[in-house]
C-alpha cells in the first residue's frame, strides 16, 4: 500500500509486505561475516516454498516440508452447521494426537467410547456457544493466518477427535494468550508437542499446541490477553508450522465452529467471534505503531496492518508513545494527542524543550537549559526535578529517570528524593522499565540491574550506543546492528544485523523494531519473520507500543 504528498511530507512509500529480513538466531560473535556487494543489507539466504499440507498428520504418516509465510488479513467469515463432538476416549487404537493422553485402550474403555460417541453424536456433550448473557469476543485470536482444520474437520476429510482449529503460519510467529488467565500446563505432552495450557474464569480452558520450543511461560504464572505465550512451530504429531489451538469449558469442547471456516483467513489480536457466557472484554490498548519521516511528519496506525495516519504536518524530531497518548518533539515544543483522531494539545510550549517522554497519565520534558519536568496529567502544573544539567529523560512506572553531567539520576515520584543510579560522568544512554535499570557508557558497554540498589551487570562488550527495554528484553544499537537478550543473565540475540540499524524499539509483548537504510521494520517474537512496516528510506525515528 502507498500513499503520497501529506502536509510537510515528501514522497513515502508504505508497505505492509514482509521483507526478506531473517528472524533472531545465536550468534558466537558480535561480529558478522561482511555481505557481498550487491546484495541488500538485510537479506539472508533462506528458501520457503508453498506449503504443502499445515494438517497434522497420523502416526505412521510422512512428514511434508516446505512451508511458506502467512500474511495476516481480514477476520474470516463464518460456517453454518452443528459440528460433532467425540470424546477424547474416542481414539481408541491411536497413538495420542495433540497432546489427548492414552496410547492404547482397554475394551471396557472402548465400550464407554462408543457409548459417549453415540451421546455426542446425538448432542449431550455439546457447549452451547451462544448462550443468553455471553459475552461476543472476550477472547482474541492467539495468532494470524489461513485456517486448515476446523472442528471435527482437517479441511479434508472428517477427524471426530480434532477439537480445536489449525491456523498455518510461519515457524517463530509468537502466540498470544487468548484471555487472561493462569498457566496450568507449559511443556511436552505426547501429540501436542511444546504446548500451553491456560485456566481462565468460569471453567474455560484454552490450548496452544505444537510450538517451535519450549513455552515462554511456566506453570502458576499469571498472564494477560496477548501476552507471549511461544512461538509456532511443528513439534509433536504434526506436518508443518502452524498452531493447535482449543477451547474448553468445564471440561467440555467448545463449540468454536461458527468463528473459522476451511481456507478462511484470522487475523492476530482479532476477537473471535463466539460468545463466551461471563466472560467480560478486557478491551486491550491495540498495538501502536509509529515513526516520524525526514520531514518531520509524524504517522501512526493501530495494528502492524492498519492503513498510517499522519498526526502533523511537520518539523518534528521525536515521537512518544504510552497508552492511548501520541507525542511528540516540534520546534522545541511538546504536543500530544490522546488518540491518532484526537485534537492535538500543546503539552509545553516555549521552543525550548529538547527531550520527551510519557508513560501513563505522566509527562516530562527537557529544557534547553536541562531542567527537567514533570506532571501527572496534561492539565496539571509541571513539577521541577532537577536544577538543570539534564540531556534525556525516560519514564516507567513511577519512576522519572534522567541523564546529566553523564551520570544517571531516578526519582521514585515527582515529589521523591532523587538517588544516584549510575555515577562517573561517562554515562551515555539510560532506558527504565519496571524495577529494570540500563545505562550505556562512554566506551559503549551496556549495564542492567534489576531495583535501584542492585549491582550493575554488564551486558556486551563495548560499542553500543542505544538501550532498549521492555518486559525482560534488554536490547541494545551496536555497530549498526541490533541485539536483545531475554533477561540479563541469558545468550544474547542477534535482532537484526547489515550495519545499518540507526534506531530500535522493543515493546510489550516480543515486539522488535528498528530502522535500516530509511526503512521501518517490526516483528513479534525474536525468531518471527520481519515485516516491513514503512519505506522509501526516509523514516528517521520509530515508537512502538503494545
Amino acid at each position: 500500500m502507498t500513499f503520497d504528498q501529506l502536509p510537510g511530507n515528501g514522497r513515502v512509500a508504505l508497505d505492509h509486505e514482509q521483507s526478506s529480513l531473517a528472524g533472531a538466531r545465536k550468534a558466537p560473535d558480535i561480529e558478522e561475516p561482511p555481505i557481498p556487494a550487491g546484495t541488500s543489507a538485510w537479506r539472508r539466504a533462506g528458501r520457503r516454498d508453498r506449503p504443502t499440507d499445515t494438517r497434522d498428520r497420523r502416526v505412521g504418516a510422512p512428514a511434508r516440508t516446505g512451508f511458506a509465510p502467512v500474511r495476516r488479513r481480514a477476520a474470516a467469515g463464518t460456517q453454518a452447521g452443528p459440528p460433532i463432538f467425540i470424546n477424547s476416549f474416542v481414539s481408541m487404537s491411536r497413538r495420542s494426537r495433540e497432546g489427548h493422553g492414552m496410547t492404547r485402550e482397554t475394551a471396557g474403555r472402548r465400550l464407554r467410547a462408543l457409548v459417549v460417541a453415540a451421546a455426542v453424536l446425538c448432542g449431550l456433550a455439546l457447549v452451547p456457544a451462544q448462550p443468553a448473557s455471553a459475552q461476543t469476543g472476550a477472547m482474541i485470536q492467539p495468532v494470524g493466518g489461513r485456517v486448515t482444520g476446523v472442528l471435527s474437520n482437517r479441511c479434508g476429510g472428517t477427524d471426530s477427535d480434532h477439537y480445536g482449529v489449525d491456523i498455518a503460519g510461519n515457524s517463530g510467529m509468537a502466540i498470544g494468550a487468548a484471555y487472561t488467565g493462569t498457566v496450568t500446563f507449559a511443556g511436552w505432552a505426547s501429540g501436542g508437542g511444546n504446548m500451553v495450557t491456560i485456566s481462565h474464569a468460569s471453567g474455560y480452558q484454552t490450548r496452544y499446541l505444537h510450538m517451535v520450543q519450549q513455552p515462554a511461560v511456566a506453570v502458576g504464572q499469571r498472564v494477560g490477553q496477548g501476552q507471549v505465550l511461544g512461538y509456532v512451530g511443528s513439534t509433536g504429531n504434526s506436518t508443518g508450522p502452524h498452531l493447535h489451538f482449543e477451547i474448553r469449558r468445564n471440561g467440555a469442547v467448545h463449540n468454536i465452529t461458527p468463528a473459522y471456516s476451511c481456507g478462511g483467513t484470522v487475523a492476530k489480536g482479532a476477537p473471535i467471534n463466539l460468545a463466551f457466557e461471563d466472560l467480560t472484554p478486557t478491551d486491550a490498548v491495540p498495538d501502536r505503531f509509529a515513526f516520524v519521516n525526514s520531514a518531520g511528519v509524524v504517522y501512526a496506525k493501530d495494528g502492524a496492518y492498519a492503513p498510517w495516519q499522519a498526526i502533523n504536518a511537520g518539523g518534528a524530531t521525536k515521537v512518544a508513545l504510552s497508552g492511548n497518548w501520541i507525542g511528540w518533539l516540534q520546534d522545541g515544543n511538546f504536543y500530544a494527542k490522546d488518540g491518532i483522531y484526537a485534537e492535538w494539545l500543546t503539552i509545553a510550549g516555549g521552543g525550548q524543550v529538547s527531550d520527551i517522554a510519557i508513560n501513563g497519565n505522566r509527562f516530562a520534558f527537557v529544557n534547553s537549559a536541562g531542567v527537567l519536568y514533570a506532571k501527572d496529567g496534561a492539565y496539571a502544573p509541571w513539577q521541577a526535578i532537577n536544577a538543570g544539567g539534564a540531556t534525556k529523560v525516560a519514564l516507567s512506572g513511577n519512576w522519572i529517570g534522567w541523564q546529566q553531567a553523564g551520570n544517571f539520576y531516578a526519582k521514585d515520584g515527582i515529589y521523591a528524593e532523587w538517588l544516584t543510579i549510575a555515577a562517573g560522568g561517562q554515562v551515555s544512554d539510560i532506558a527504565i522499565n519496571g524495577n529494570r535499570f540500563a545505562f550505556v557508557n562512554s566506551a559503549g558497554v551496556l549495564y542492567a540491574k534489576d531495583g535501584a540498589y542492585a549491582p550493575w551487570q554488564a551486558i556486551n562488550a563495548g560499542g553500543a550506543t542505544k538501550v532498549a527495554l521492555s518486559g525482560n528484553w534488554i536490547g541494545w544499537q551496536q555497530a549498526g546492528n541490533f541485539y536483545a537478550k531475554d533477561g540479563i543473565y541469558a545468550e544474547w540475540l542477534t535482532i537484526a544485523a547489515g550495519g545499518q540499524v540507526s534506531d530500535i524499539a522493543v515493546s510489550g509483548q516480543d515486539w522488535f523494531a528498528f530502522v535500516g537504510g530509511g526503512n521501518f521494520f517490526a516483528k513479534q517474537g525474536a525468531y518471527a519473520p520481519w515485516l516491513t512496516m514503512g519505506s522509501g528510506g526516509q523514516v528517521r525515528k520509530i515508537a512502538i507500543i503494545t
